[in-house]
């Protein structure tokens, strides 16, 4: 898994760092404030379980450096409003993932990493306001192994504030102007459940579905930088949970009926996780062409299945 970057038009634009010789798995990207760099988690060799945050210019094959060294998994970076540091959850303290945040400047970490959160849930996927809080999803396990995750806010003093009630809210993303928040959140299709894309008003009050999506789950949800489209990772599962097919998305936040779109990509339909967005201005008309997901997904999934058999199910060829 590797790092690029595409215009609103479907063009890659660039390699986002220099590949390097071993396996190497580079995800959940997120671009700083001014657009200069783009911190990651990255993952080299065989292991699955362990994850660093690497740094990188925002140019064509850029020299990424590492940010930070601890054990475990570092994961989930978001930058703070002003750009002079990045939060991050991490399980270098022990079994369960914690907050920390780590001053940055230009291109490097500036001292160690503070612990922000400790206690015995996981606090993962944070989302920064410009006043300093910082809102992320608590998850915790029962002894019967089922999971319970909810929305928390964690303000500049340390004051923790429950603000959704789950039991299976995730992945908030807090909106340019500090608003709205969209998140992750599991709704019923007949005897199906996914996830699927909600909104609320960060003041309080009641969530609604930005879109219905049935038999995908979509996760991951990120802001353009004026607050107009809001973009996501959105999964094709199969009969048995395993991911068939991974794609980006879009929504125009702006539009009467809001629609999912497939973010176009002219190499090719390739799986796509964990979007970021650079801090300028979209071309609107470009990302409004995007085909709608459902029935372009639907082709997609089509055409593989024609490849995979040699065959189209009704012509013979």
């Amino acid at each position: 898994m590797h790092l690029v970057a595409i215009d609103e038009t479907g063009d890659r634009r660039l390699e986002l760092v220099q590949p390097v010789p071993e396996i190497e798995r580079d995800t959940n990207p997120a671009i700083s404030p001014d657009g200069r760099w783009v911190v990651f988690a990255r993952g080299r060799g065989a292991a699955i379980d362990e994850t660093q945050l690497w740094i990188a210019p925002l140019a064509p094959e850029a020299v990424a450096v590492p940010l930070t060294s601890a054990p475990g998994i570092e994961t989930n970076p978001a930058w703070t409003r002003d750009g002079r540091a990045i939060v991050f959850a991490s399980t270098g303290s022990g079994a369960q993932y914690d907050l920390y945040e780590l001053a940055v400047a230009d291109g490097r970490a500036r001292g160690a990493p503070k612990r922000l959160t400790d206690s015995p849930a996981h606090e993962v996927t944070p989302t920064l306001a410009a006043d300093g809080t910082i809102i992320y999803a608590a998850l915790s396990a029962s002894e019967d192994g089922s999971i319970e995750s909810h929305l928390e806010a964690r303000s500049p003093d340390g004051a923790i504030t429950r603000l959704t009630d789950g039991p299976l809210d995730a992945a908030p993303a807090l909106s340019p102007d500090g608003t709205s928040i969209v998140f992750a959140r599991p709704t019923a299709h007949g005897a199906l459940t996914d996830a699927d894309l909600f909104v609320m008003p960060r003041a309080g009050g009641a969530a609604h579905a930005l879109v219905d999506l049935p038999l995908t789950d979509e996760s991951g949800p990120v802001w353009s930088s004026d607050g107009r489209f809001v973009f996501a990772t959105s999964l094709l599962r199969g009969a048995k949970g395993d991911v068939v097919f991974a794609s980006v998305i879009v929504i125009d936040m702006r539009a009467a009926a809001p629609t999912a779109r497939i973010l176009v990509d002219r190499t090719g339909a390739v799986p796509r996780f964990t979007p970021a967005v650079a801090p300028t201005r979209l071309d609107a008309s470009a990302l409004d062409r995007d085909p709608e997901y459902l029935p372009e997904l639907a082709r997609i999934t089509a055409a593989a299945i024609v490849h995979a058999t040699g065959s189209d199910g009704g012509s013979g060829s």
